[in-house]
Order: structure tokens, then sequence, then C-alpha cells
């Protein structure tokens, strides 16, 4: 219990960041205080100091967000994101101290310098930072070197750059759990500091090592919040790995949320954050207890071990998803083993070939890695679109109701039931499957009409409106006809 030392104190500073934004902050400190002094005198105190300079960094950090005009100068800080009317970019204004969201009417990459007015980009300034000039390099190295299906993964994969994909193919990896992979999280700086340290010998080495890899990750992806949040969250997993003695994971990853939160108040209201501590401690606390279990079924280890990891990222982060977008993934456990092998070589290779990229003449090189990680990337691109093609690949529910199903689960792996549990599974969700009535297209009048689009759309068509010059998708992937 050592190591849960400090996951009270983690709670209450995310509980007073989003009171302080959200809410009544004033009951924060005393009640909590209250509550914990007749469990522990350490720990109230504790709890108590830190919510209170939760609070007043929060609030001093809105004391300064006066409003802002019409006409917005800044610097988009992550991939723009596309909406039914335009694109969403967030920017970082010079003196506002939160990112501000706006609606643009064309996209505009990250580190780009802009000024919008009224939802129109009135004048762009490229990227010019070191991480824009990877990202491009190897964005051509990728286009001149592999197939279609690779494209889009390997940028993404490596860089966090979805650039290369469309929305379809977007929407391909969200159905199917696997768009974690097309960004840049903790598992990637994790697998690039493990690779590290297993090249050197000694723990000292080794965390040398490692943390002269995240250095030189960091300096080609990017100090985009996105991956200042992976690098601390991949640290933590890392603990994990190199079996820290001196601090224990949890611990890790309690003190990781007290900085973040402290560095960016707007992360306690932030699904991403909320879903990379999730997945973080799913992966260091979760999967080995599940591993246990699972190892008497006589299956080979390795693939034991991804089975637990799945099985616990899925566990914490799919009541989150629930919450968020209202349906959950029924094949991301699957796709996420399946893939499982391929993703370190993927990741590796492709961030060696992306240096490559860098040195003109020795790009070459960078063009035979890529090579030797395209057959992973195909592997992973056909287990998305074999997965999507399941039956029921994803379904309505909420955040009950997916805990309610995984905890039949664990209770099927805890009593070693999981032939029972898998004939449940299916039990459920095949009937569900039958009686979901499929709507494969959806006949609107104009382009005004066609949302809500229905569950189970394959198509859209629309009657009256004229037909553009491109072929036409909705954000979701969705394909557009006109007639």
């Amino acid at each position: 219990m050592k190591q849960l030392r400090l996951l009270p104190a983690a709670c209450a500073v995310w509980a007073a960041t989003l009171l302080a934004l959200h809410g009544n902050w004033c009951i924060v400190v005393p009640v909590l205080a209250l509550v914990l002094w007749r469990w522990q005198r350490g720990q109230a105190i504790l709890c108590a100091a830190l919510s209170a300079l939760a609070i007043v960094v929060t609030k001093v950090r809105l004391a300064r967000a006066v409003p802002l005009g019409d006409v917005l100068t800044g610097t988009v800080i992550s991939d723009p994101s596309e909406t039914r009317g335009g694109w969403l970019l967030r920017l970082r204004v010079p003196g506002y101290p939160f990112q501000v969201p706006v609606f643009a009417d064309e996209p505009a990459p990250s580190g780009a310098e802009v000024t919008v007015s009224h939802g129109r980009l009135t004048s762009l300034t490229p990227p010019d930072s070191l991480a824009a000039h990877v990202a491009e390099n190897f964005r051509e190295l990728v286009v001149t070197t592999v197939g279609p299906s690779s494209q889009g993964l390997l940028p993404g994969m490596v860089l966090g750059d979805t650039t290369l994909q469309d929305a379809a193919e977007k929407q391909l990896y969200i159905d199917t759990g696997l768009s974690h992979l097309s960004a840049v999280s903790g598992s990637n700086v994790a697998i690039v500091c493990s690779a590290a340290a297993l090249l050197v010998k000694g723990p000292r080495l080794r965390v040398a090592a490692s943390l002269a890899a995240l250095v030189v990750f960091v300096l080609l992806v990017g100090f985009e919040p996105s991956v200042q949040r992976a690098a601390v969250m991949g640290l933590v997993g890392l603990l994990a790995v190199l079996n820290s003695s001196r601090m224990e994971p949890m611990h890790g990853l309690s003190l990781a949320i007290i900085v973040l939160l402290f560095i960016d108040s707007e992360l306690c209201s932030s699904f991403g954050f909320a879903l990379s501590v999730a997945a973080t401690a799913g992966i260091v606390v979760v999967s080995p207890l599940l591993y246990r279990h699972l190892a008497v079924i006589g299956w080979p280890d390795i693939f034991i071990r991804a089975l637990a990891v799945a099985i616990a990222a899925d566990l914490v982060t799919m009541p989150i998803v629930a919450l968020m977008a209202g349906e959950v993934s029924v094949v991301s456990v699957l796709a996420n083993v399946l893939v499982a092998p391929a993703t370190a070589p993927v990741t590796i290779l492709g961030l060696i070939a992306a240096i490559f990229a860098q040195l003109g003449p020795l790009s070459v090189l960078g063009a035979g890695l890529l090579a030797v990680a395209e057959p992973f990337t195909w592997w992973i691109n056909t287990i998305a679109h074999g997965c999507t093609g399941l039956p029921l690949n994803t379904v309505a529910a909420s955040p009950f109701l997916v805990l309610l199903a995984y905890g039949w689960v664990v209770a099927g792996i805890i009593y070693r039931r999981p032939l029972l549990t898998l004939l449940c599974v299916i039990a459920v969700l095949v009937p569900r499957h039958l009686e979901t009535p499929q709507k494969p297209v959806h006949v609107v009048a104009t382009e005004e009409d066609v949302y809500p689009i229905p569950p189970g759309t394959c198509s859209i068509v629309v009657t009256e409106d004229s037909p553009p010059d491109y072929p036409t998708r909705t954000p979701e992937g969705i394909p557009v006809f006109y007639r």
C-alpha cells in the first residue's frame, strides 16, 4: 500500500482543480481535510495543502483569462479536427493562460501561426519548427517508399502525424479501438525508452539511455500538449518495465497527475488526459493481476501478456469512451491483441527511418527500414479492416453497462471460466446484432439534412443538391452520393 500514498493527493488536486474551474470550490478543502483527518492526519494535511494550492493556481489563471476579441492571432498546438461546417483549431494565444478552440473555414497544420477573424482564416504562416521539418521529410519518404495501406499509419504511429489519413481511415481505427496507435501516447514513449534501455546494462545506464531516447523523441515529435502528457505517462509506464525499486509505478502516476494539473489546469476536464491516466493505471496495476489468472490457461506467454494488457486497458478506458461517445468498440480487445506484436517494430524502425529522412543522401537507409516495417503496418491495417467487418463491431453503451459487462468478464477470468465467459458474451451480443435495424443507405434532400445519421448507415444519398467536383465523405468516413 506504500505506493498508493500519493493517490489521495492526486485525486484531491484533480477534484479541486475541476471544481475551481466549473463548480463551487469553497467546500473542497474543509470537507476533504475533515474526512482525511479521521483517517490519517498526514494525508489530511498534504491533500488540503495541495488542493488549496491547486485552487489558487487555477483561480489566478482564470483571472488572467480576459475576454478575447473577434480577431485572434496565435499558434496552432494540435492537428486540426474536421467538423460539419469546417475545422476546429486549438490555438495558444500570447498572454492568454488557456488554449483557445477556434472554428475556421480551412485547416492549419500544428505549429502554424494563424489569424482567425469571424471563422475565416485570414493569414497563415507555415510552421518552421524542427518537428514540422521532421514530419514533412518523413511524409515524403513514406509516400515514395510504401504502399497506400501503410502511408497513413507510419507517420501516425511514429510521429503522431495523421495528415495522410483520410476521414474513412481515421474512423476505421476508431471503430476497432486502434486509434491510439496513430497518436503520440505513453505506449510510444515506453517502447522507445525500453528499446534504449535494453541496449545497455546497469540500472543507472538504463535510466540515462531512456532519458536520452525520450529527449530525442520529443525533439522529433514536437512539444504539443499531447506529447507532454505522453512523455510523462510513458515514463510512468517505464517504471513498471524497469521494475524500479525507488519509485513504484502508481506513486509515479500520482505524482505525474499532480504536476500536469499544476502545469495545465484545463487537463482536469480533458477526456484525453482521463484516458491517458486510466490506460496507464490499467497497464501497471490491473494487467499484472489479470496475467496471473490468465496464465493458468496454458496459452503462449506472449499472447497471455498481450491479452492481459488489452483487457486491462479496455476495462479502465471503455467507461470513459462510453461517457464521451455513447458507444464502444466490441472488437477492440481482439484487434489490439492481434496487432500487439507489430506495434513495437513499426515504432522503432519508423523512428530510426525518420532520423535518416533528415540526413539527405542517407534517407535511402530510412527507405530500407520502412520497407522492413511495411509488412507490420499492412498487418495492422488488415486486422482493422477485418475487425470492422465483424458483426456488431461497435455498440451503443453507457458507462454503467460497460462496467457491468466487464465485471462479468473479470469475474470469469478470476474464477477460471474463460470459455463460459466467452459464450456468455456471444449469447448477449448475437441476439442484439440480429435485432439491430440495418439501414445501409440514408437518403436526404439536401446536405443540411444529413444529420443525424442513423446507426448502421453505409452511404448517404443527397437528392436535390448539385454534386461537388470531388468525392465527398462525412467526418465519420461515410461516402456521400448525389443524384
